[in-house]
């Protein structure tokens, strides 16, 4: 036996203990004699020394506090639980997540695979600032998910559409629709139609008609989210009003398909990319063109305006700055499709003379600032992280990538951090959940902006997969 742990005093109680109790049990004394004399125990006042039983009291002492360390151990362990689960709930909730810095956080492991569409998933949406994300997908069907119990979808709108849903769009806030308050959940479908739901009950608020082939894109105005722009296989994009369901405007300036459309932060530009091989810029209130984006040699799947704290890390790579930006609300774009590049332009500014009607720039063309081939297939949608300069791209080839714009300004390269791999088809769609953003946060004051922007990240992207799921990564 190991005594090394022991004190004298306590290895002296425990050879006293041992002694007593085979005193008791043993009759031959010179085998307790012997074993008094290698335990160094003398033969006098060992009763005086060390109570009755001593031994079965140590012992039943030791195995109430080795239950005792086990039911601690266990408590912990449940306390650990729920500190990590009290985390990830507040986190999709909007709230502080104390594990990381969410501005520099990247998205590297499945949450939950979610399994339920009987056809692709094509289209997802993140609520504003509840935890549920909406799927759409071949099989006409839209499912409500809540981000805190993925197991099984809270709602599903059975034959939400007759034909594929193209994609679908949350409002940004809640608004007021026909006396309610609500939250829009918007979706277009190749069945021509445009429908808005009540985001809370999955009831059916109104349906948009209008388009002449189907509807492949979806955006609500961020300054008006009364306002939803749409666009349409018959080469036109829409503007709706979401109350009256009046289409206010058509602006036909693709001579092909317009596959996506993206509205400027201040709700006065549009940008589409087409069939046509363009990224096309338009003013939403006249419909004017402003500037063309000209270079790809395949269909454009996807373009985006990229948020203005991307700005410091692109203006590097053009020679003059024009401060006729800081009024437009957009200056750089980023667009992707069938030739696997991936293209940043730098936008073309129309002639202000006439602010409320602005006439297109004298030389329309975009400038191409920097592509490169970003995928080994098919690059089908973008979404931009909160943070303002990590870009996430997916395509058919099965991967989501993030790039950092940081990289561009010191090495003219646009840096490749991580790469997802998990889905086992095409990945059509991906987006990050938007921040929890207050109503204070549109001053100016941009120090104070960010720290709203950091403590309202939800650290979610949510991916949609040819392979008939979704997936949550965290």
């Amino acid at each position: 036996m190991d005594y090394a742990v022991l004190s004298d005093r306590q290895r002296s109680e425990l050879n006293k203990a041992v002694i007593q109790y085979l005193d008791g049990i043993i009759n031959d004394s010179a085998v307790v004699s012997e074993l008094r004399s290698r335990l160094g125990v003398s033969a006098h006042k060992d009763s005086d020394t060390i109570p009755n039983n001593y031994l079965e009291k140590k012992w039943a002492t030791v195995v109430r506090l080795q239950k005792r360390i086990y039911d601690m151990e266990k408590e912990i362990s449940e306390y650990k639980e729920l500190v990590d689960n009290y985390s990830e709930l507040l986190e999709a909730a909007g709230g502080m997540d104390i594990r990381r810095d969410k501005l520099e956080w990247i998205p590297s492991r499945v949450k939950a695979v979610l399994k339920l569409h009987k056809g692709s998933v094509t289209c997802v949406s993140i609520h504003p600032f509840e935890p549920v994300v909406a799927t759409g997908s071949q099989d006409g069907t839209i499912a409500f998910w809540n981000l805190l119990d993925l197991t099984e979808p809270e709602r599903v709108i059975r034959n939400a559409h007759t034909r594929t849903i193209n994609a679908l769009e949350f409002q940004s806030r809640e608004n007021t629709v026909d006396s309610t308050k609500m939250v829009l959940l918007a979706s277009c479908s190749s069945d021509l139609l445009i429908k808005l739901w009540d985001s809370k009950t999955g009831q059916l608020v109104r349906v948009l008609t209008g388009h002449d082939h189907l509807v492949s894109g979806l955006k609500f105005n961020p300054a008006d989210e009364m306002q939803l722009v749409s666009c349409s296989r018959d080469q036109s994009v829409k503007i709706w009003d979401v109350v009256s369901g009046w289409c206010l405007r058509t602006i036909k300036g693709h001579s092909d398909w317009v596959r996506k459309v993206d509205v400027s932060p201040n709700g006065e530009y549009i940008l589409s990319c087409s069939n046509d091989q363009s990224v096309r810029l338009a003013h939403l209130a006249t419909g004017a063109g402003i500037s063309l984006c000209l270079g790809s040699e395949q269909v454009i799947e996807d373009s985006i305006f990229l948020p203005a704290e991307t700005n410091k890390y692109i203006d590097p790579l053009v020679d003059i700055n024009d401060e006729t930006y800081d009024i437009l609300g957009y200056k750089y774009c980023v667009s992707g499709g069938r030739d696997c590049m991936l293209r940043i332009w730098k936008l073309r500014v129309p002639d202000l003379t006439n602010p409320e009607r602005p006439c297109p720039s004298s030389n329309p063309k975009a400038v191409l600032l920097h592509e490169f081939k970003a995928h080994s297939s098919w690059i089908r949608s973008f979404s931009m992280h909160p943070n303002g300069y990590y870009l996430a791209s997916c395509g058919d080839d099965k991967l989501i990538k993030i790039w950092d714009f940081r990289t561009l300004a010191s090495s003219g390269q646009l840096g490749h951090v991580a790469q997802l791999r998990g889905h086992e088809n095409f990945v059509n769609v991906i987006a990050f959940a938007p921040p929890v953003v207050s109503e204070t946060s549109k001053t100016n004051d941009k120090i104070k902006n960010r720290k709203l922007l950091e403590s309202g990240i939800r650290c979610y992207l949510v991916s949609g997969s040819a392979d008939n799921t979704a997936r949550v990564w965290i």
